[in-house]
């Protein structure tokens, strides 16, 4: 008798026969809006994955492993680190080739793009630097080799003002593009905190990061760079989140799985609820109505409608989420894992779930040609 297990490895080595069957001059990946990119934890692979097909349609032999994907929504090409050789290296998808290789004179833990596809922020959240990269010409805009640790840098809107936390010195940090002058708005000068990367809302008029020692989560004003409320959720509170439509801010304590929501315009409390310790991640649908929440340390998961405040389903995944994307349009959630060669895909509306393989050893990486989310 043929075993499930037996099967399952059968349907995984015909997927692979079947992509590399196929001409590579035959995939066109010039719009990677189509697309999700998955890289291999341990091996030197990106597989691209087709949206609307739902499967690997096209696997990127790299030189490097790939610790780390950003993709420019409006570009052909697709970035990653090597957090060993420092290094940045660009890719054509349209030609299929490599056409920039950046060493970096720092390690590229951390690796962001900012909402327009035009600049790349570097960090490293163990020993401190800032490389920022144009998008353009594939070239290295500055550098900030004092620049305290940091985890992800947040673009704001304005393409201007780069915000980071420094937990050392108890502030958020600004980076100015325009004179490369670094700014701080102290939170609890002279104190030491444990803060989160920051948040922001669509707009770019407030700021939100989260300190993990206290539970508090501070909200600056953009404009007036001073800290317009503070929120106390808990004992170790997540990243914020803001909701694609601009409308809501999302606050959650993995120590007990308390979620908060508020309106961001007055900051009234919308609504409150449990989503069991370990929560949080974060993927929101569509008009901000039908939001995924999953913890990377258990694989729970829970489906909450924002509109009638209630939790519609819950769940457990094949294994523990690493990250987790919606689609542009907001109706699918793609949950990645580290220790698992699959994408969960999460119709938010039908509550279908499924897995599409790809990698070989589980996924170091991924990340969407395009997502709804802006606001990280």
């Amino acid at each position: 008798m043929t075993t499930l297990p037996s099967i399952y490895r059968l349907g995984h080595v015909l997927l692979w026969w079947l992509v590399f069957a196929m001409p590579a001059g035959a995939v066109d990946l010039s719009n990677p809006q189509r697309f999700l990119f998955a890289a291999d934890k341990s091996e030197p692979i990106i597989d691209v994955v087709d949206l609307t097909e739902g499967k690997v349609v096209y696997r990127i032999e790299t030189d490097y492993v790939a610790d780390d994907i950003v993709v420019p929504p409006h570009a052909s090409l697709l970035y990653y680190s090597n957090v060993d050789s420092r290094l940045l290296v660009a890719y054509d998808l349209a030609k299929k080739e490599v056409v920039a290789t950046l060493e970096l004179n720092m390690v590229p833990r951390h690796v962001v793009l900012d909402s327009t596809g035009s600049f790349i922020g570097v960090t490293d959240s163990q020993s401190g630097g800032f490389t920022l990269i144009s998008t353009y010409n594939n070239q290295i805009g500055f550098e900030l080799p004092s620049l305290p640790a940091t985890g992800d840098v947040l673009f704001d809107p304005n393409e201007i003002d780069i915000y980071f936390s420094d937990s050392a010195a108890g502030a958020i940090g600004i980076i100015d593009i325009n004179n490369q002058q670094v700014y701080q708005i102290p939170i609890e000068e002279g104190k030491t905190l444990s803060l989160s990367s920051p948040s922001r809302s669509l707009d770019g008029r407030y700021i939100y990061v989260a300190d993990r020692a206290t539970g508090d989560v501070y909200g600056i004003n953009g404009y007036s760079k001073v800290i317009y409320k503070t929120f106390n959720i808990g004992s170790s509170p997540a990243r914020p989140y803001t909701t694609p439509e601009g409308s809501f801010l999302y606050l959650l304590d993995t120590a007990n799985g308390r979620f908060v929501s508020y309106e961001q315009h007055r900051f009234t409390r919308y609504d409150e609820q449990n989503f069991g310790s370990d929560t949080d991640l974060v993927s929101v649908g569509r008009f901000d109505r039908y939001n995924l929440f999953a913890s990377s340390v258990n694989g729970t998961y829970f489906l909450y409608d924002n509109l009638t405040k209630t939790q519609v389903e819950s769940g457990k995944f094949n294994a523990n989420p690493m990250q987790v994307f919606s689609a542009a349009d907001g109706k699918t959630a793609y949950v990645a894992f580290g220790n698992s060669s699959q994408i969960a895909s999460y119709e938010l509306e039908s509550r279908q779930l499924s897995y599409i393989p790809v990698t070989r050893n589980g996924v170091g990486a991924f990340t969407l040609g395009l997502s709804n989310t802006v606001c990280h």
